[in-house]
């Protein structure tokens, strides 16, 4: 996951920058004391489906992701935001994974660099 994907959601005639990011995660950590790498696994293993992931989590996590585009941004605001843009989280998501051309091809990419051996001296 290269956390770098950035959508656009509308809220009451104005737009707003969504971001799932380090500064993201660091925020939902913030807010609710849980692990924000833990809340990704959850969700990419279908927690969401499964009901392992709270409705207050979700709205944390777009609140983090929110507010990296926009301090001012509450998080009773990120419930309405996202009760506006019920598909932000799956967007924001897809956002933020590998596209193509963003992962080397296999053998292609760029390895550690070998240092020439040095010759003993004799």
């Amino acid at each position: 996951m290269n956390l770098q994907g950035k959508i656009t959601l509308s809220h009451d005639g104005r737009s707003y920058g969504l971001t799932i990011n380090y500064a993201a995660l660091c925020t939902f950590e913030e807010e609710t004391g849980k692990n924000g790498f833990a809340m990704l696994n959850l969700l990419a293993a279908g927690g969401l489906q499964a009901g392992l992931v709270s409705a207050r989590d979700l709205r944390a996590l777009i609140f983090g992701g929110l507010k990296t585009h926009d301090a001012d941004v509450t998080i009773e605001l990120a419930g309405e935001i996202l009760d506006s843009n019920p598909d932000a989280l799956v967007r924001a998501l897809q956002s933020s994974l590998p596209q193509d051309g963003d992962v080397p091809k296999e053998g292609g990419g760029e390895g550690k660099r070998r240092r020439p051996k040095r010759r003993r001296a004799k």
